[in-house]
């Protein structure tokens, strides 16, 4: 619009001035005075000066467009470009707000990776105060070896296993193995809620499923509903050459005698869900040469792809098993460990996994 009252004023401009010398000519000719061209020069100087206020006034706001001279380029054509100031005015208003938001959003980002670096920090203590709570070594003497594994899906998580000497007598093992519900953060802290609780309810041991229902009682009154862990609480009594178990719907117990291999599931319902839970025990003679195998559900569950029933499985664990029975411990699991990633082309397994074996040595 600006643009086209510009055009009008020079167009009238012209018309002027051409007006102006025709008039003045006509007084040259036809007046003697001179009075007449004064007043018409009056006239034109007082109209002139207004035009060129007016004018720049208007010019100044739109700047003089920037010529390109067209060519060329890759079979593009560049040709005349017109920017005016209005528009260089809201590219600069944009580019202002832009760069206000690019500055709120650097500093959020720098809030946020402060809170993510924070929250690494943090979960590498984490790990370190949960593998600080496994046990750092094995029992393993004249009449016993012993060997774990353990890996959690995130960087903590809900698998935990732990034993303690009953009375200060290295032949009076008693050993717990849980799984809690889920994985991650929530998951740790039961499993330190479980540590601290068969620690506690161990000094005062009287039977393997009595402790069964205690940690059950600890569980229900110190975590909110929802959270539970399936378990195995065994005591090996290697002067009295018996293992005494109780299985809270975990996993079986996998025994080894003869070159053949037995499952014990014997026990009760899942820890921390009914107030009201009874556990059975079982006791299983020991002879020389027997192996036993502890395992959590994140192994045999584990599956190499998405589909939920191309898992590692039940029959294969017992296959490698037996088949590796003879050898040591620690070579039992590292052999089905090796294998176990094998099978899963070492994908990380979806959730976490343990395995503990114990071996009567005589």
């Amino acid at each position: 619009m600006k643009q086209k009252v510009l055009i009008l004023l020079k167009i009238a401009l012209i018309a002027f001035f051409l007006l102006f010398l025709i008039l003045n000519i006509a007084s040259i000719i036809y007046y003697d005075t001179k009075i007449v061209f004064i007043v018409l020069l009056v006239f034109f100087l007082i109209f002139s000066i207004s035009f060129f206020i007016v004018y720049f006034y208007l010019n100044s706001s739109i700047s003089n467009y920037k010529e390109v001279m067209e060519t060329q380029n890759n079979g593009v054509t560049y040709r005349l470009s017109k920017i005016t100031s209005s528009i260089l005015y809201d590219y600069q208003s944009a580019i202002k707000k832009l760069k206000e938001k690019n500055m709120y959003i650097l500093g959020r980002y720098d809030v946020l990776d402060n809170i993510r670096k924070k929250y690494k920090k943090d979960m590498k203590n984490a790990k370190k105060i949960q593998t600080f709570m496994l046990p750092k070594k094995m029992p393993n003497n004249e009449h016993l070896s012993s060997y774990s594994f353990y890996n959690p899906v995130e960087i903590i998580g809900g698998d935990f296993f732990d034993y303690v000497y009953l009375n200060g007598d290295s032949s009076q093992i008693l050993f717990i193995i849980s799984d809690v519900s889920g994985h991650g953060i929530d998951a740790a802290i039961i499993t330190a809620v479980i540590k601290t609780a068969f620690r506690d309810l161990s000094e005062n041991f009287k039977s393997v499923k009595a402790l069964l229902h205690d940690i059950n009682d600890t569980l229900i009154n110190m975590m909110p509903s929802g959270y539970y862990s399936t378990m195995i609480v065994a005591k090996i009594d290697l002067k009295n050459r018996v293992l005494t178990y109780s299985n809270a719907s975990h996993t079986p117990l996998l025994c080894i005698r003869d070159n053949a291999i037995k499952e014990y599931r014997n026990g009760g319902t899942i820890i921390g869900l009914f107030p009201s839970a009874y556990f059975h025990e079982e006791d299983i003679k020991l002879n020389n040469g027997d192996v036993f195998l502890f395992f959590t559900d994140g192994i045999i569950e584990a599956s190499k792809s998405k589909n939920k029933y191309d898992v590692y499985g039940i029959d294969r664990l017992k296959d490698m098993f037996i088949n590796n029975s003879a050898y040591s411990a620690e070579n039992i699991i590292e052999t089905i460990k090796i294998d176990f990633y094998e099978y899963l082309d070492y994908r990380s397994p979806d959730d976490d996994c343990s395995m503990v074996v114990f071996k009567i040595d005589s």
